[in-house]
Formats: C-alpha cells, structure tokens, sequence
C-alpha cells in the first residue's frame, strides 16, 4: 500500500498530466531524499518513459493512469535502488480499483521488456524535439554534453553573509544558499558605490541579498507585483537593514526617482533552470518563448526610465534562447541611443563577448543570460 508521500508524488503527476504545476519538497517526511529522487528522475526522463510506454498499449489512458504508470516506469528503468515488484505494486495502488489491473498488466510487461526498451534509450528522447532542434542548431557536436549536464543533480553554492563571498557546498551551510550564476549576475556592475538600487522583480529575494550586502550604503528597493511572492518576498529580506519592498507591477510603477542602479531579472521561460526543475522542459512551448521576449522589451524600456545619467541598468533572464536575450538587447538599443553595452564584471567563464551567458555544462550554474547597460545621457 503506497504511503502519502507517494500519494503526494502521485498527484503531483497527476496534476501535470492535468496542465497544473505543483511542486512538493516532503521536508515532514524522512525519506525527503528519495522522493525527491523520484521526482526529478521522473520529469528528467518523462520523454523516453512515455514512449516506452506507448509501445505497451493502443490508446493512451486518463491523467490517474499516466500520472501511476509514469511512477512505476521510472522507478523500474532508472532506478535500480527500487525492487521492482515494490515499483509496480505501488503504482497500483494509487488508482482506483477499475483501473488497477491495466496499470499492473502495462507495469510487468514494461519490466520484463525492460532490457529491450533500455536498448533504444537516448538522451534526446528525454527532452521536446523542439528543444532538441534548436539547440543542435546552436551547439552541434556538443549538444548531447549540454544535455546530459541538465539531466544531473545540480550543484549548490553558499554566499557568506559577512564577506558576500561565493562557495560550493554539498548540503548544509550557514550562508545564504543560491545558484553561482544568478549570486553572479547580481553582482556585474561591479564597485560602482550607488547610493540608490532598484531591484524590479524581486521576489523570492536572493539577487535582493547580494545587491544589499554588495552595496550595503545604498537604499535598495525591491518591488514585486504578486503578493503571495511578496510577502515571500518579505520574509526573506526581513533581516536587511538597507532594503525597502514594494509591492507593485513594475509597468505600472509611477515615480520621478532616478537610480544609480536598475536590476530587471525578467520573467522568462525559466529554460535555464532545467537542472533544479525538470518539469520545465515539458511545460513550454516555442510560443512561450515569443511571448515572454514581447514582455521582456516592455519591462526592458520601463526600466531605462528609472535610470538616471551614468546609471547601470543591468538585463538579466534565466534563459537562453536568443529571442529573450540578445534579440531584447538588440531591439532596446536601436530604440534608445543613450544607453551603451558595458562589459560584465564577473568571472571569466561567464563573459561571451560584451554578455554574461551561463551555458550550464561549461558553468556548473543555472543557464542565465544579462548585459550591463551605462546611460551615457
């Protein structure tokens, strides 16, 4: 009989196969580690296991039945730490009575073809083909060591809350946990000594720490429309002396205030983060990409009018495709002519050019995109 916790892990599938994203860290339970392995190694190879799946049956089953097959099949061909027999009694009990003799019938017969199904196993069936199409166009020969780097467990860093610097860690840390790229793009205007900061969406707040500990003699202000974030938002800063929040959406945000510094980390496709959340690569779309770059070049100008002469305005998206990064960059300075590209103060492993570009299997970070931008007016 699965316990809650797999009837946790059950509806979160469930609920993807619904077109509802839910997310659970099982921090009450005991064995947090492992069904979080499940997790990630189910959405990590959510692609070859449906289509060893489809090869099992004619016509494909309701959310329940897809959301307990894809469990079971995940536990069976990626992880051997499971017994079998465990993987597929389980599955079954997840779903009602009427559905439980299929999703066994699929489960044995997936794990007595096991071997077979393995045999045809790629690491390209694992991510969209549309994903696949576009960044074999980019990276060609090194495309299956970008994505292998996404399908393994990220890393972690720790920033000192005393000297604001970076380090790996493995698990626990006195610092402020956060990803080396985003901890890094927080930090590419190098020792400018603004009096006063904008941070634009702000939320959960770990760019916010890096900016109040970097700057700590200036104001920083952090605003965020959502006001469930916000208050997230909120909490985390609640310690820094130097941050003011502000909850408003920053296109609608009305004030004669000029900064020294302007931080927009756009909402994106969030493509970069792949390693931390899987499930990403299954949620978007081409079209996703298009719509997301459309409202990066509104933020993008709404932010330049918060900036002053000899102003920083930093762009950043955890994404890397080029519709949400250069192509905003691109499109902004062809309409505002005061504004120059700036080199990226950071580690050399980040610069490409005049940008900051994360590619994570060269980084060992988040994949992230920015470009420091100087008024000149």
């Amino acid at each position: 009989m699965a316990d809650k916790y797999r009837f946790r892990l059950f509806d979160i599938l469930k609920s993807y196969y619904q077109g509802i994203l839910k997310e659970d860290y099982f921090l009450d339970s005991a064995e947090q580690r492992l069904y979080r392995k499940i997790y990630f190694e189910t959405f990590r190879h959510l692609g070859f296991i449906e289509k060893a799946l489809g090869t099992l049956y004619k016509t494909a089953p309701d959310a329940d039945a897809r959301a307990a097959l894809a469990l079971g099949a995940c536990q069976i061909l990626f992880m051997n730490d499971i017994p079998e027999y465990a993987a597929v009694n389980e599955s079954v009990s997840l779903v009602d009575k009427s559905k439980r003799s299929f999703v066994n019938a699929v489960l044995r017969n997936l794990a007595r073809k096991k071997d077979e199904l393995m045999a045809g196993y790629n690491i390209r069936k694992d991510f969209p083909d549309w994903f696949i199409d576009r960044w074999e166009k980019s990276l060609g020969s090194e495309l299956d060591d970008f994505l292998n780097d996404l399908n393994k467990k990220p890393s972690f860093y720790s920033v000192s809350r005393d000297t604001m610097q970076i380090s790996k860690v493995r698990d626990e840390s006195d610092g402020y946990i956060m990803d080396y790229a985003s901890y890094s793009v927080a930090r590419l205007a190098g020792d400018i000594s603004p009096m006063s900061v904008l941070d634009c969406c702000a939320a959960p707040g770990g760019k916010t720490f890096v900016l109040s500990g970097t700057y700590p003699d200036a104001r920083v202000f952090a605003v965020e429309k959502n006001k469930r974030r916000y208050e997230q938002l909120k909490e985390n800063t609640a310690h820094l002396k130097n941050v003011d929040c502000v909850c408003a959406d920053i296109l609608e945000l009305d004030t004669e205030a000029e900064f020294d510094l302007v931080l927009l980390d756009a909402p994106c496709t969030a493509l970069g983060t792949i390693k931390r959340h899987p499930e990403v690569r299954w949620l978007r779309k081409q079209r996703d990409i298009k719509e997301c770059s459309k409202r990066q070049k509104e933020m993008l100008d709404k932010a330049a009018g918060f900036t002053g002469k000899n102003s920083t305005l930093i762009y950043s998206v955890c994404s890397l495709e080029p519709e949400e990064t250069t192509e905003v960059i691109e499109n902004f300075l062809t309409n505002h002519d005061t504004f120059s590209i700036v080199s990226p103060q950071c580690d050399e492993i980040f610069i490409n050019n005049d940008f900051f570009v994360s590619l994570p299997y060269k980084t060992d970070a988040d994949g992230f995109f920015a470009c420091v931008l100087k008024n000149n007016r």
